[in-house]
């Protein structure tokens, strides 16, 4: 692996006018093995190379610690199935890193892949921290929102429902072959409380709405499940078939 093949695969997924930015950016995440917490240009081919966009943010050390308290960026770590994070230090940033650290770990699911570097400096750059989520796939930017029923029959039971709602994503993965991350389903009061809407994350359009009444308990739910997992199936097939048309 060496620079070369990195520059390439930039430029294969970037607009013309941003390519060599977008290069020099992510040339610079490498962290020799003299650094605190080295990280390699195959670390960085391996993520960019993942079917999907990507999209690189710069950000201060003040960034990171309003970021703890908005969370304005998580859904852009809990759709992407790659991040990589790499942390400037001048000797006194250890707890701003530790603490982004922690946050992204804290929100990743074991689909996807959380990796970092650190770079020991004399003095901190204008941004400090770069972060490059790769792997952002259509259907892992779905959004749910649902009627306050369901939300009340969710958290009934974590200890049921948490590992069932896995089992199905598994199932789903499985069978579509694309990892399917986990939704953050929001409770929409303006929603019939047993009303579910599913929603693309990137333009708004409504991808299927529907509810299960009457609906008072888990095998209530299990409908649910079941039609979104038909939707899902529908999606990944779609998907895949418009990956083959352009490959």
């Amino acid at each position: 692996m060496d620079s070369r093949e990195i520059l390439e695969i930039v430029a294969e997924k970037t607009p013309s006018e941003y390519i060599g930015e977008m290069q020099e950016t992510i040339s610079s995440m490498v962290c020799n093995e003299n650094q605190p917490m080295p990280l390699s240009e195959k670390t960085l081919y391996e993520a960019l190379a993942l079917k999907g966009e990507f999209l690189v943010l710069k950000l201060t050390y003040d960034d990171v610690r309003q970021e703890l308290k908005e969370q304005k960026i998580r859904r852009k770590i809990t759709q992407s199935l790659s991040i990589v994070a790499v942390y400037e230090d001048a000797g006194h940033s250890l707890d701003d890193i530790e603490n982004s650290i922690k946050y992204i770990h804290d929100l990743v699911d074991e689909k996807q892949n959380f990796v970092f570097g650190i770079k020991r400096v004399d003095s901190l750059s204008e941004f400090p921290v770069t972060i490059l989520f790769s792997g952002i796939l259509p259907i892992n930017q779905l959004e749910l929102y649902i009627g306050e029923e369901i939300d009340r029959l969710i958290h009934s039971d974590d200890d049921y429902f948490i590992p069932r709602f896995k089992q199905v994503r598994d199932e789903i993965s499985e069978v579509i072959g694309i990892p399917i991350l986990p939704l953050d389903p929001k409770t929409d009061s303006s929603l019939n409380p047993s009303r579910a809407r599913l929603v693309d994350g990137t333009n708004g359009h409504l991808i299927s709405e529907f509810e299960v009444d009457p609906f008072t308990d888990k095998e209530g739910l299990e409908i649910y499940l079941l039609k979104f997992f038909y939707i899902y199936k529908k999606l990944g097939d779609d998907m895949r078939n418009r990956m083959t048309s352009h490959s």
